[in-house]
């Protein structure tokens, strides 16, 4: 069947290929979406007299279909199609005639798109993080294994002071906390219903949005027409950003245990079914995972900055390039979605070396602590330093567990606080599980109305 656009003219091939040989592909992730969103756009037409119940139920019936098939691997989006919208409506029509025809009474292509993208983007981020909280737990649990075993901690690459694996990998776990606070605050600003706003100025019919906003379980509706349209790279980008922020704790953990892994360090053992071997050197084990995870940090990062490139100073109104930033809106969170579970596997069987964990503790990084208890015998730190720094051959060999337990303020070795920090980790998922349950059940309502 035509284009849903075509009159007395087809577009060259060519240009087709040009402008939709990616879409095509992308859009076949976005089927479920685009038929509930009709779904929830044929109810709110019911509403305004513009179809019937008879003629909903019909569509609706249809519409289920097509989620089946795509459930199937049996409704694929090809080049001919353009996108996801004209193949879906291209279906309608196929099925119901005429009636297939009404379904885009009321909206454009433009706000469809908004729509799946929007309800693709919550999907998604409800699952990330549903595996973020894992990793919190895991990383938490970790620690409190290990609260106790001294490693040394490092500045500038150098060892520095003691530290703790408790220390160690309760730091990835209030990263992570934070990185779903930004994640929370990327979910709310993604949970606004564009439906309803066309190509940017509106339609000149009596549409309720809020309805057909509260049908697809969105929060709210996102009010002026033309902003809707234009926020399209901006939202993409508020969730990218937060999607880079965990990227950023899980690469820093990547490189630090490729490095604790090493044979020169030594500190940890990883699970060997997570490494890969050389094809040349038979004593190679890779730990390709977490290299991988390093390098597509960097994806994430460039990705953000396709999209900020691709919107900067665009005119007020719709423009075709908003089109170009759902490769990069996609491969982010599947990249996120991706390291994030891969980084599950990862921490649970690490094993720890423990005695070469102590051995690592020389006498050198107890420097520091020798100069405060010569500030406890009322030397000012200035001159303590000093003298310590000037004598430090002759630096005793601390016990390191006695150390890290006389750091005892708060965020300190021996006052990590992880009970409190799994509470508020556990607090801050009930948040994400409510919001979960909400769409879920609001999705629900729509496929059985």
């Amino acid at each position: 069947m035509g284009k849903l656009w075509e009159k007395n003219y087809s577009q060259k091939k060519e240009a087709e290929a040009y402008c939709f040989g990616d879409t095509v592909v992308l859009d076949n992730k976005l089927v479920v979406q685009d038929a509930l969103g009709s779904i929830a756009h044929a109810k709110m037409l019911v509403s305004i007299g513009i179809l019937s119940n008879v003629e909903f139920t019909k569509l609706r019936q249809c519409l289920l279909k097509i989620i089946k098939l795509n459930n199937k691997g049996q409704f694929k989006v090809e080049l001919g199609d353009e996108d996801v919208h004209t193949k879906v409506e291209n279906y309608l029509i196929d099925k119901l005639g005429n009636l297939g025809k009404k379904i885009h009474t009321g909206r454009s292509r433009n706000d469809q798109v908004q729509v799946d993208l929007r309800l693709f983007t919550k999907d998604n981020l409800l699952d990330i993080a549903g595996i973020c909280h894992q990793l919190i737990d895991s990383f938490i649990n970790f620690a409190l294994r290990y609260e106790f075993v001294p490693m040394p901690g490092y500045t500038h690459m150098q060892k520095a002071m003691p530290s703790s694996v408790g220390m160690w990998a309760g730091s990835f776990a209030e990263s992570l906390i934070d990185d779903s606070e930004l994640l929370k605050s990327a979910y709310i600003h993604n949970d606004q219903s564009p439906l309803g706003s066309g190509a940017a100025y509106g339609v000149s019919l009596p549409i309720d949005r809020d309805l057909s906003s509260k049908l697809l379980g969105f929060a709210k509706v996102q009010n002026n027409s033309l902003y809707a349209q234009v926020s399209r790279g901006k939202s993409h980008l508020s969730v990218m950003q937060a999607l880079t922020q965990i990227m950023l704790t899980l690469s820093r953990f990547a490189q630090d245990l490729l490095l604790f892994t090493t044979t020169e360090f030594n500190f940890f053992t990883v699970d060997q079914e997570l490494y890969t071997g050389s094809s040349i050197m038979p004593q190679k084990k890779n730990l390709d995972v977490m290299e991988i995870l390093r390098a597509r940090t960097q994806i994430v990062i460039s990705q953000e900055q396709v999209i900020a490139s691709l919107i900067a100073g665009l005119p007020s109104g719709y423009n075709a390039d908003f089109g170009e930033t759902k490769y990069s809106l996609m491969k982010t969170i599947e990249i996120t979605k991706d390291s994030l579970e891969i980084c599950v596997l990862v921490v649970k069987p690490i094993k720890l070396n423990i005695e070469i964990l102590k051995k690592a503790c020389t006498p050198d990084i107890f420097a520091t602590h020798a100069a405060y208890q010569l500030v406890k015998e009322g030397i000012s730190f200035r001159d303590a330093y000093k003298q310590v720094g000037l004598s430090l051959e002759k630096l005793p060999q601390f016990d390191p567990i006695d150390i890290l337990k006389v750091s005892s303020h708060i965020g300190g070795p021996g006052n990590l606080q992880l009970k409190k920090i799994l509470v508020k980790a556990n607090q801050a998922n009930k948040w994400w599980e409510k919001k979960h349950q909400y769409y879920l059940q609001s999705l629900k309502a729509l496929e059985e109305l």
